[in-house]
């Protein structure tokens, strides 16, 4: 699992809209589609700044009612899913 502190950065080339609370997103460069769902849009929506993982998850637990082991968990997977994408870079502390 990811540490609180390590630091979590949008990468640019996505053109992206959101379509009923969701984000789809096109890299033109790659020619591929994402698409977010209600919470991966939320940890987006915070990536428009670098934040570390600890801000991430007290945002997402003051938006969701959801407990700290299961959000950390969710937030995790989702970081996780979009570094193997290549669409945010982590950096440990």
């Amino acid at each position: 699992m990811l540490p609180d502190d390590t630091l979590v950065r949008r990468l640019d080339g996505l053109i992206e809209a959101e379509v009923d609370d969701e984000i789809v997103a096109l890299h033109v460069d790659r020619g591929l589609c994402y698409g977010f769902n209600v919470t991966a849009t939320s940890v987006w929506n915070a990536l428009r700044e670098p934040r570390k993982v600890a801000e991430l998850r007290d945002a997402l637990l003051a938006e969701y009612d959801v407990d700290p082991q299961t959000c950390r968990q969710e937030l995790a997977g989702i970081i996780e899913t979009m570094a193997a994408q290549g669409l945010v870079t982590t950096t440990a502390p």
